[in-house]
């Protein structure tokens, strides 16, 4: 037992020993607080100060994400000078204003027992031409043979001592591999404490438990969140997901 604790001992330094303290600050001159600082690594996050500044837990080979509403969002690879120098100074590209878009039709509430009212559906092309030919009855009996009747292959015929290569000339034919899509990443309630934390909700968007599935439903049919979890980009999901946030209404 005592062997076990003297190794554990041993170990804890090494541990420990890559992480740092880095402190930042963001040069652009515009608004620079409230600027949400994020490695996924840790799963630790700040936000700047109204100077923009910050300090974060990082390692060597960290990405650090940033994101603002005002600004596109921006990833740093944490270099071994970054820790040497203890500073990191980041300049946010300012986001392109672009018209508000405009909404036509039903627009989402996220409450699902109220959207799912407004929910128009498109019947398939071909349940539209079953139903066309409804009404027409059915036909028991036997067709008689025309020019547009079952044509048959005399030249192939085994009957007439021919071979039929049809078969063999669909093995040489290369058949098509289906595509497959990888797993989208999770999104739930559950999935973003994963990526993010378990204070994720309370800290980071700073909302109730109660507001937490409200929140869900709201973003989920968003397409750049859609986007996002086909690309599996955690740092592009949380920046839209930082977006969002600020249209949403808490219920308090």
């Amino acid at each position: 037992m005592l062997n076990k604790i003297c190794y554990f001992l041993l170990l804890t330094p090494l541990f420990s020993i890559g992480q740092s303290t880095l402190k930042g600050v963001i040069s652009n001159a515009g608004d620079k607080e409230g600027i949400h600082v994020f490695n996924e690594a840790f799963q630790k996050y700040t936000i700047t100060d109204e100077y923009g500044n910050f300090e974060i837990l990082v390692n060597v080979n960290d990405v650090i994400a940033f994101s603002g509403i005002q600004y596109e969002l921006k990833t740093v690879l944490i270099t071994k000078k970054h820790i040497e120098n203890s500073f990191l100074e980041v300049l946010l590209s300012e986001k392109v204003n672009e018209l508000d878009e405009v909404i036509i039709g039903y627009q989402l509430t996220g409450d699902l027992s109220i959207d799912t009212k407004h929910i128009k559906t498109v019947v398939p092309m071909e349940i539209a031409l079953t139903d066309s030919f409804r009404g027409l009855g059915n036909y028991n009996g036997t067709l008689p043979a025309d020019g547009q009747s079952h044509v048959r292959n005399e030249v192939l015929s085994s009957r007439g001592g021919g071979i039929n290569l049809m078969p063999l000339i669909g093995l040489l034919i290369p058949k098509k591999k289906p595509v497959t899509q990888g797993a989208m990443l999770g999104y739930s309630r559950n999935a973003l404490v994963k990526y993010y934390g378990g204070d994720f909700f309370s800290g980071h968007l700073n909302m109730s438990k109660k507001d937490e599935e409200r929140f869900i439903q709201f973003t989920e049919l968003d397409s750049i969140i859609i986007v996002s979890l086909r690309k599996k980009s955690k740092f592009e999901l949380l920046h839209r997901i930082l977006q969002l946030r600020e249209q949403f209404e808490t219920s308090e």
